[in-house]
């Protein structure tokens, strides 16, 4: 279960000084697919030696060694670059009659090569159709391709927060310049790795010369990722946006200027609190700032690559990852709590317990089904998920409460318990407990915009997991007898 908010929490949980990060949320930008009518020119580029020998024929520099001597190449580059245009039949290579000089070779021009050099420097303009994405919160043409955005219906069944666009508007003629598209074509033909990744063109180059009309203009979603921060020491809230994994400070001023924190409705709460923890194990609790600090110096570089000789940053990286694993207590960060339960579904072996408030469909998705699929067929696992915690039927979702009951009816191994009684939320994978109150199955906010710092605790000593294991599931057992 990749998770692209993750990525983006742990990279930019201290984006902004004195502020923590609250939540890390998918959401969606606003976008127009449009269909251009564009006046163009195109051209067929030749390789940068190839298309000088063309010049140099054509002005009289008609054999290797003058060629290379003027280009101030190698004999053996010009010698290549004549061979390719020969098998191009844009050049004529022969022995030449000149006086003093029997038996040189020279290189001449066909046609073709005439024709070539010709088409350099001139090239007709034509008509043609073009697809774009318009980004309207910044409201300017981008380089996403239409694979990478979604329509409303998606964005809605995967409860993204969807963001303003900065104009209501149709797009206009006078919004796509000549001169943005041909920025955006440049830079896609120019960079070899193009990120995020662009418009895959054909190999000529396109100049646009006029934007005739927009006839087609669909609106769509780009899904992004919304961070929420919260100020330590006093009352306000910032909101950057990360798109295609990388902070973009233009969508994040646009958003401010769209209305941000207050058009969105978002506000940060009060946390809740975890639930109680018992005083020897807050004793021994590892503070968050300490995890913080191991988890930044742990991403340096991704786990399972070797340190390489020599690399300290490497080596660093890898013993605070070691570090991180050996703590029996630790903070947790409001961002880590779902890795950790992706963690817990992946690798989960003997039982797995999650004790939640609500159930959203969002979250509760095919995906994650087929997660908790491959899970319940393990040999040997025992899984409960009990909800409720005194919410309201009409507080879960239907289709996610559905979902997870075929499963509890397919699979002897998983009870699905709806709780009476209120019970810690907690998460509990064979030897390890994360004490927590997040919302482990209704984290997408959906039409709500209320966010919590909480922050939880993690758990690894075995026989303290086994005690609140056994309680949590003689407390789900006396729920599912009352019924």
């Amino acid at each position: 279960m990749t998770d692209t908010t993750t990525i983006a929490a742990r990279r930019y949980s201290e984006l902004h000084s004195g502020f923590q990060l609250v939540t890390a949320v998918e959401a969606a930008i606003p976008v127009s697919w449009l269909t251009l009518d564009l006046v163009a020119l195109e051209r067929k580029p030749l390789p940068v030696v190839d298309e000088f020998v063309l010049r140099l024929c054509q002005h009289g520099v008609d054999t290797i060694p003058d060629i290379a001597a003027v280009l101030g190449v190698d004999h053996d580059v010009v010698q290549t670059a004549v061979a390719g245009q020969l098998s191009a039949e844009t050049l004529d290579y022969r022995l030449r009659s000149r006086p003093g000089q029997p038996g040189l070779r020279s290189v001449s021009l066909t046609a073709a090569g005439i024709k070539a050099v010709t088409d350099l420097e001139t090239s007709t303009p034509q008509r043609v159709e073009q697809p774009y994405t318009f980004d309207r919160l910044r409201w300017v043409p981008t380089e996403h391709t239409k694979s990478d955005i979604i329509t409303r219906d998606e964005a809605r069944a995967d409860g993204l927060v969807v963001l303003p666009s900065i104009r209501t508007r149709e797009v206009t003629t006078q919004d796509v310049t000549p001169r943005t598209l041909n920025m955006l074509i440049t830079d896609t033909e120019d960079d070899p790795k193009p990120t995020p990744p662009r418009r895959p063109r054909s190999s000529a180059k396109l100049e646009v010369l006029a934007v005739e009309a927009v006839t087609r203009q669909p609106r769509r979603y780009l899904p992004v990722v919304l961070l929420v921060y919260s100020a330590l020491d006093f009352d306000e809230v910032r909101l950057s946006v990360v798109v295609d994994d990388l902070a973009s400070e233009a969508h994040s001023r646009a958003l401010l200027e769209a209305g941000g924190v207050e058009k969105l409705g978002i506000t940060v709460a009060a946390p809740v609190g975890e639930p109680e923890l018992p005083a020897q194990l807050l004793d021994q609790r590892t503070p968050y700032d300490t995890v913080r600090g191991l988890q930044r110096r742990a991403d340096n570089t991704p786990p399972g690559v070797p340190a390489s000789t020599g690399d300290a940053a490497s080596h660093d990286s890898t013993t605070a990852r070691a570090e991180l694993a050996a703590l029996a207590v630790r903070a947790v960060p409001a961002f880590e709590h779902r890795e950790l339960l992706a963690h817990g579904l992946r690798d989960a072996r003997r039982r797995f317990l999650l004790i939640t408030s609500r159930l959203r469909g969002a979250v509760i998705d095919p995906d994650l089904i087929a997660e908790l699929e491959s899970m319940l067929r393990r040999r040997g696992l025992v899984a409960y998920i009990a909800y409720g915690l005194g919410h309201p039927d009409d507080e879960h979702d239907t289709e996610a409460v559905d979902r997870l009951r075929k499963l509890d009816e397919r699979f002897p191994n998983f009870t699905l318990v709806r709780l009476r009684d209120a019970l810690p939320h907690c998460l509990i994978f064979d030897d390890t407990w994360i004490n927590s109150s997040f919302d482990w199955l209704s984290f997408r906010s959906g039409q709500e915009r209320t966010y919590r710092r909480e922050e939880g605790t993690l758990i690894s000593a075995a026989n303290i997991v086994n005690e609140r294991h056994a309680e949590a599931v003689t407390a789900i057992e006396l729920n599912r007898k009352a019924k």
